[in-house]
């Protein structure tokens, strides 16, 4: 019963929202999602209570075996606990609050994303190597958008930037839809499976 009752409440759980979403229910009649989302809500903040004491507890116990880049850990817990403490006052639209969170979250992003930037160029140098017909496609199509993208694409030649825009719009967008249309029949098979039955890998890897 262990593993039979969880299943049983996941398909009745995906049958009540199946039947919610796509068939017409007088609201007055079907009551249940309303209550579902309101789980869904208590559920959610309950997990995010449970990673906040997790992640305390981890980097708690890695300040006390001295564990390497044990003093990140205290860093760590002291801004999470004092700006969560300072949320909790204020909330997060205090002055405060807010403060912290334009002139260090803001700055602290920023940089990591403009340094992720550099390592992208840098593996696609090493990646885009000329050697199959496949890779010197993707390695031309990479500077068209990256020359395009930049103020010189124009300058250099006339019309680079509407061969950007091209590129972007017409086969990176055919490309992305066909990738979404593959993610959501993926998704739609995992959910028949759940459904069904058939898999069980949320129960801690029983089939």
């Amino acid at each position: 019963m262990r593993k039979e009752l969880p299943t049983i409440i996941c398909i009745l759980m995906a049958v009540v929202v199946v039947v919610s979403m796509y068939f017409y229910v007088p609201n007055e009649k079907w009551k249940l999602m309303d209550m579902f989302d309101n789980w869904y809500n208590l559920l959610y903040y309950l997990a995010m209570g449970l990673g906040l004491i997790n992640l305390t507890r981890i980097h708690v116990m890695a300040v006390v075996k001295r564990r390497p880049n044990w003093v990140y850990s205290i860093w760590l817990v002291l801004f999470m606990w004092a700006y969560f403490i300072l949320a909790m006052i204020q909330t997060v639209d205090g002055p405060q609050a807010d403060w912290v969170f334009q002139n260090f979250l803001t700055p602290i992003d920023s940089t990591v994303f403009a340094l992720l930037a550099f390592y992208i160029t840098s593996a696609s140098f090493r990646a885009f190597r000329a050697r199959t017909l496949e890779a010197t496609l993707m390695l031309l199509t990479a500077f068209i958008v990256l020359l395009g993208t930049s103020p010189l694409g124009d300058l250099i030649i006339p019309g680079w930037t509407t061969a950007k825009d091209w590129i972007l719009s017409v086969p990176n967008t055919g490309g992305q839809r066909g990738i979404q249309i593959g993610i959501y029949l993926g998704g739609l098979a995992a959910a028949l499976r759940v459904m069904l039955g058939l898999e069980r890998a949320y129960l801690g890897g029983a089939r």
